[in-house]
């Protein structure tokens, strides 16, 4: 990464860490949900280096499979951005201390260009507290969910992907009655 004067000129838009980008991509509706984000939506070039695999049940059994993110990115759904300035460099190299190479460069990115962080990292949501906008990956399902109207059926199947894939959100949440609701067969409405 060579710094240069200023950012490229992208409009501010939602960058997704790692752990949004695998829940993301464990849906299998990955570039539905993040066409109705409100803004562009964009992963560092740490996140693509590091969001690897997700998991995913098969007949009971725990399998690895593959992140293929080259269909969105050449689709320009998803964006790959990298640090442009010194600033952004410098702030990742801080955020380092406390946070892995892609969430810290995340940051980084959202805090100078006034992104909106998606994570769901509990770590990185209290270190980011009031230095960046944050959101949850689903909030972002929940977009998508009442943009394009999804039934209850495929709500619940994607839930449950993100859910093979490892995450639950902490009671805390303000989805969480959402997500339980569905999971068990509820209506999504309020």
């Amino acid at each position: 990464m060579t710094p240069m004067s200023e950012p490229p000129s992208l409009p501010a838009g939602t960058l997704l860490d790692a752990c949004a980008v695998l829940s993301l991509y464990a849906t299998r509706r990955m570039a539905e949900i993040i066409a109705t984000a409100p803004a562009p939506v964009a992963i560092s070039e740490e996140v693509l280096q590091e969001a690897l695999y997700v998991r995913r049940i098969v007949d009971g059994v725990s399998e690895r499979e593959p992140v293929d993110l080259t269909p969105l990115i050449a689709s320009r759904i998803l964006t790959v951005i990298g640090a442009a300035v010194e600033g952004e460099l410098h702030t990742f190299i801080d955020l380092t201390a406390g946070l892995d190479d892609g969430e810290a460069m995340t940051a980084a990115l959202a805090i100078h260009r006034a992104y909106v962080l998606v994570t769901d990292d509990r770590k990185a949501e209290r270190l980011l507290a009031g230095r960046v906008q944050l959101r949850a990956t689903l909030d972002l399902v929940k977009v998508w969910a009442e943009a394009e109207q999804v039934d209850n059926g495929t709500l619940r199947e994607v839930l449950t992907r993100i859910y093979e894939r490892g995450y639950q959100p902490p009671s805390r949440h303000a989805l969480k009655p959402w997500w339980d609701k569905l999971l068990s067969g509820g209506s999504s409405l309020p």
